[in-house]
């Protein structure tokens, strides 16, 4: 059913919050999505794979400001079509206002790797990272936006700094060439929970309900082949001589 069908209210019979409901779906969802995440921060090789891992990144997170202004939009133009579309609108906005830096945090750590932001700019991003990005397009211009709430459920899960130090330490790379990871991990180490409790203040509708637990679904699948991408990508150009020249070798190949 479009953004513009009836809402039908879901009983909470049950008492289980939206966000308890949600969070068991997806840790059913996310097996092999988790398994692909721990290869990559396990890889043998780390420290020559981190900066292709951190283009992935930049892809996703350029985009994510726009999408939330894009999402905001749709929620003002669907007006009063569904009562929390003025909600939805103002969270958005909030949430796209704090994003919008980020990328350039992901640039530096990139720069202090060797790699230009003329190389990074100039360089394709992963048809799955595309492919990521633009579903959630669909999701908010054809269905209803409140569905990017399912991508932000997948995506707001910032690493610990326990694990930062680890990967540091073990892989060579110091703290500050990782600094969005830092950073996340500094700012938002509640922002799960706080995401949770604001989901579960909504009224949600079935419908509401379904837009999101699909969404998120769908967002964790596109992540599987963007970190199966990253993995076959650097396994193509790993032999000794260009493995840890990825971005910075003019011969290399990069897409």
């Amino acid at each position: 059913m479009g953004r513009h069908g009836a809402a039908h209210h879901q009983s909470e019979a049950d008492g289980v919050p939206h966000s308890q409901r949600l969070r068991a779906i997806l840790s059913l969802a996310q097996t092999r999505l988790a398994s692909l995440i721990q290869e990559v921060w396990s890889h043998p090789r780390f420290g020559e794979l981190y900066p292709e891992f951190l283009f992935a990144m930049y892809g996703v997170t350029v985009a994510s400001a726009p999408a939330m202004r894009l999402a905001a939009r749709c929620c003002a133009e669907a007006g009063n079509d569904d009562p929390l579309n003025e909600w939805l609108r103002d969270y958005y906005l909030e949430h796209a206002a704090e994003e919008e830096d980020h990328s350039e945090w992901i640039l530096g750590d990139l720069g202090c790797l060797g790699v230009t932001r003329e190389r990074v700019l100039g360089r394709l991003p992963y048809p799955s990272v595309t492919a990521l990005v633009g579903s959630q397009y669909y999701w908010m211009q054809h269905v209803h936006p409140i569905a990017y709430l399912g991508f932000i459920a997948v995506l707001e899960a910032p690493a610990q700094m326990e694990f930062l130090r680890e990967v540091s330490e073990r892989t060579g790379i110091p703290l500050a060439f990782m600094s969005c990871h830092v950073r996340h991990a500094e700012l938002d180490p509640g922002h799960v929970a706080e995401f949770d409790a604001t989901l579960d203040s909504l009224p949600l509708t079935s419908e509401h309900r379904d837009q999101i637990t699909v969404s998120a679904i769908t967002t964790i699948g596109h992540l599987e082949r963007v970190f199966t991408d990253i993995l076959e990508h650097f396994e193509r150009i790993c032999h000794p001589v260009n493995a840890a020249t990825i971005f910075t070798s003019g011969d290399a190949v990069l897409v």
